[in-house]
């Protein structure tokens, strides 16, 4: 009964055939087979007369009720026949969705993309013009677009569409408001997530309280919204890590586990999650031994299933390795006295703590070490701490009686001698409060306490850099840590003793939270990272939480505006650097609260989602009705006495079958075989078929994807155009024949092993023979990481390299007249998945021979993964910009290349210049 409920019909009207079948039924009784055909001599027809009275003969009653099976299947096949057909208003204007797809709505986008799949098949069937805007912001300060889709545009979106990791930002969508108001009578269909910011409210109810203005609206939004809670940044103490988790309110109860991970997902811990949320919040305490703090990568709720429940973690919560060194010998009796015992409790909850003489820890190489109140040092041992200092280590001095009366080169900024005594019976001041932070200091995110009180310090003496090197100052302004920054790494000076006897500071929990800071300047390695640096992409999170080294359209990330940045397209969550050093950025980290939005706020239709898939089943009942057409031919051939023998009905119920097989998708795989092929199999087929080729680069990903993208440009060809090129051969450069191939894509990698002199020297032959390469770095995503442009990346880089030894002559920007721009296609831009990439081709205006054709062009607009289709014929890689218009035109750049391969320069002749140009004015 389920199944009938959700059976419908888009044509029921054509149900009313069935009433025919009767008649149908009645008419073929009447028709009796075809009479058998005899062979004579006469005596055996005599033979097999029999002699009693026979009736005429029909047609057998199970093959009538075959012939009507198979016309009440026509019949049903043309009404239309669907399951789960989602019930919609009957219009005629067009339907814009507005679809929900940051990270809240990871949880539900199984139901979202079922939705929006079915209105979308509906709508098409319509014939009604349709607009998609998503919520996530895609590029910081760029404005939503508003553009029609085609039916196949709009179905490759349904199939394509995934949430991202970065929140929905509906305030961005009011600048559409007068493009949605120059349509006529349109329908607006909005595929809640159900949660919202805080600070998106306003924006979010002026946006659709404009649409029903313009409109009538359907909300698509759960009842009952269950989200798993938010993590925020955790706080570590000692042995403990103490994770915030935030709930949306008004969301139900959730119950889970959270559990602390390696990067390879190995559970180092983990805790069962109360479901006490009522105060929006809760916390969870996680035991983390110091040995094995090190090894956590990622904080996640299990089968959460989106970006928020997880936390990634970098370099910025491991325990550093730093060495202490005191002056003063360790006193067992009074612990208390010495600067060893205060620095120990200060640097532990961050610090693995090694206890060792000056001169052994600069040979074991540590990145940080912390001096006592030290004196004058031997010459040797200072020039080894300025070795070390200028290799990226820390070091972090402490001043007392001795360095005061010290003469030494060794700190930050020049000292006076003796020291400033702020109390005492012979003193007129008062002890001293600390001041503000400067804005350039590490400690300005850090809240500085009112009860710490400075009685003694050591002075600097003024100068034009003092204000630059001051990191903390008294209230008086005279400096309570100084720093600078020497050759790779840092000396910091605290200006105080790391006892209470100068100041408080070293019994308060700011001094704890000042040396973790300065930890952040070191690393494992003696290498400086505390600089601002611009950060690669590395490790990016998709909007179900897990890590893809897809980086997409992500940008370097600054470190100095870490705390400024808002999550989008341009730095999405995910870790930032490389695999030695890399910077995490997380959903949590930001302040922000979420709420449940209310659909009845709006004057609009609330629906549930349905998570019911819609089955078109036209197609395999008109299959099922041409294979039982297939078997009424057969038997009628028997009764006819064309098949008398076995033999011939069996081969006939063979070719059925294998017919039949075609039909229901049971073939092999040919893009399986021929990816397995030989360096002689791969000959043949490139000389019996147009085929194009892609050079293999070890790297699975990108291989996958370049034959995926050169299968889809191929698919395109025999489509839209006369050449008939079969699927792709992968190339070995090394191992395999060039010649035979028009078209090579080479998708450059920054590892991708030096060519031998015999690879070189069939690259020379095959660009001389009239061949054609194009180069792709596939990293146009990265500009502004490298400079300028991608003249320094790892990419180019490796194509110089590659390209240094080949005679090839100069290359230029594809010029505005170019045949390339008109040799099927009339275009001047040349985007892949990415848009804005520069296409250089080689300078043919002196070429002799091959028709004038380029046999090198270099690009970075990554055109494979825009080309790329799966086995069902979907795009598999989004395009960047989100417009799949910019897909559909990296297509007619791969036809134009074939064609311009294939054919030559003969577009350039005069005689297409008038229908060019008319074509032009168009």
């Amino acid at each position: 009964m389920a199944f009938l409920s959700s059976f419908s019909f888009l044509f029921p009207w054509v149900l009313t055939a069935l009433l025919a079948l009767p008649v149908i039924w009645w008419l073929l009784r009447l028709v009796p087979p075809k009479p058998k055909t005899i062979t004579f001599p006469a005596i055996q027809f005599l033979y097999q007369l029999k002699k009693e009275e026979q009736s005429s003969a029909t047609t057998p009653w199970w093959l009538l009720l075959l012939r009507l099976l198979i016309t009440a299947l026509i019949i049903f096949a043309l009404a239309g026949p669907f399951i789960n057909l989602p019930e919609h208003h009957d219009r005629n204007g067009p339907a814009v969705f507005i679809i929900d797809d940051g990270w809240s709505a990871a949880n539900n986008w199984t139901e979202i993309k079922a939705t929006f799949g079915a209105l979308i098949t509906d709508i098409t069937r319509e014939q009604r013009q349709i607009y998609v805007v998503t919520t996530a912001q895609s590029v910081k300060g760029v404005k939503p677009t508003l553009r029609p889709l085609s039916e196949k545009e709009a179905l490759g979106v349904s199939f394509s569409i995934l949430p991202k990791s970065w929140p929905s930002n509906r305030s961005q969508l009011l600048s559409l408001i007068p493009h949605l108001n120059s349509l006529e009578d349109p329908e607006f269909i909005w595929l809640s997530s159900g949660v919202m910011q805080d600070k998106d409210e306003a924006g979010l109810v002026e946006f659709f309280t404009a649409l029903t203005e313009i409109g009538p609206l359907t909300i698509f939004q759960h009842d009952a919204i269950q989200r798993p809670p938010l993590i925020g940044t955790p706080k570590i103490s000692g042995e403990t890590m103490e994770i915030p988790l935030y709930t949306t309110n008004g969301t139900q109860l959730f119950s889970g586990t959270l559990s602390a991970q390696t990067l390879d997902g190995k559970i180092l811990a983990s805790e069962t999650i109360a479901t006490d949320f009522s105060t929006g919040s809760t916390f969870v305490t996680l035991n983390i031994p110091n040995d094995i703090r090190n090894d956590i990568s990622r904080i996640e709720i299990k089968d959460a299933e989106n970006a928020g429940s997880v936390f990634l973690l970098d370099h910025r919560w491991h325990r550093r390795q730093i060495g202490l060194v005191s002056a003063t010998l360790t006193s067992v009796d009074q612990p208390l006295l010495t600067e060893n015992h205060y620095l120990t409790q200060a640097l532990i909850p961050y610090f693995d703590i090694d206890k060792m003489p000056l001169e052994e820890l600069i040979a074991k190489d540590v990145s940080m070490i912390a001096l006592g109140d030290t004196g004058n040092l031997s010459e040797n041992i200072e020039g080894s701490l300025e070795s070390w200092i200028d290799n990226g280590g820390v070091l972090i001095r402490f001043a007392g009686p001795k360095l005061a009366n010290a003469d030494t080169a060794l700190v930050p900024v020049e000292l006076r001698s003796g020291n400033r005594n702020l109390e005492g019976a012979m003193s007129w001041a008062k002890p001293a409060e600390l001041g503000k932070i400067p804005d350039h200091s590490p400690f300005k995110v850090l809240e500085i306490p009112d009860d710490i009180k400075v009685m003694k310090q050591v002075l600097a003496n003024p100068s034009p850099d003092l204000l630059d090197r001051t990191w903390a100052q008294l209230e008086d302004g005279t400096p309570l840590v100084t720093a600078q920054k020497r050759g790779m790494g840092w000396l910091v000076l605290f200006h105080i003793t790391a006892t209470p006897d100068w100041s408080d500071l070293a019994i308060s929990g700011l001094f704890v939270e000042m040396l973790r800071e300065i930890g952040n300047l070191g690393q494992f390695t003696t290498e400086n990272t505390g600089q601002n640096k611009s950060l690669p992409p590395y490790q990016i999170l998709n909007g179900f939480g897990d890590l893809s080294l897809d980086v997409g359209a992500a940008e370097p990330l600054d470190t100095g505006s870490l705390k400024e940045m808002s999550l989008n397209a341009e730095h999405p969550p995910g870790f930032y650097g490389n695999e030695d050093y890399k910077i995490a950025v997380n959903v949590g980290q930001e302040n922000t609260n979420y709420k449940v939005i209310d659909p009845t706020t709006f004057d609009a239709e609330v629906k549930p989602f349905d998570s019911k898939e819609v089955v078109d089943l036209s197609t395999p009942i008109l299959l099922l009705a041409i294979f039982l057409v297939l078997v009424d031919q057969i038997i009628s051939l028997y009764l006819q006495g064309k098949l008398p023998g076995r033999r011939p009905v069996t081969t006939s119920a063979l070719i059925l079958l294998a017919v039949s097989a075609g039909y229901f998708g049971y073939l092999p795989n040919s893009t399986a075989q021929e990816a397995n092929m030989t360096a002689e199999e791969k000959v043949l087929a490139a000389t019996l078929d147009t085929r194009l080729g892609y050079i293999l680069t070890n790297n699975d990903r990108i291989d996958a994807m370049s034959r995926a993208g050169l299968t889809g440009l191929a698919a395109e060809l025999r489509r839209r155009t006369s050449v008939e090129a079969k699927s792709p051969l992968p190339l070995d450069i090394e191992q395999d024949d060039l010649v035979f191939y028009p078209v090579i894509y080479w998708p450059v990698t920054s590892d991708f092993p030096l060519l031998s002199s015999s690879a070189l020297s069939k690259l020379n032959n095959y660009i001389k023979g009239g061949g054609t390469v194009l180069f792709d770095t596939r990293n146009q995503n990265s500009v502004g990481g490298f400079g300028a442009d991608l003249f320094n990346s790892p990419e180019n880089i490796r194509l110089r390299q590659l390209l240094s030894k080949l005679d090839i002559p100069r290359l230029q920007p594809v010029p505005i007249d170019h045949v390339l721009t008109r040799s099927f296609y009339l275009m001047q831009n040349f985007p892949g998945r990415y848009p804005n990439g520069e296409l250089w081709v080689e300078d043919t205006a002196e070429k002799q021979g091959n028709d004038g054709v380029a046999s090198v062009l270099i690009g970075s607009n990554d055109w494979a993964a825009a080309w790329a289709v799966g086995e069902n014929g979907k795009p598999l890689a989004a395009i960047a910009s989100g417009d799949e218009r910019q897909r559909e035109m990296a297509f007619r750049f791969g036809i134009n290349l074939v064609m311009y391969t294939l054919t030559g320069n003969y577009k350039a002749d005069q005689v297409h210049v008038p229908a060019i140009l008319e074509r032009l004015g168009q």
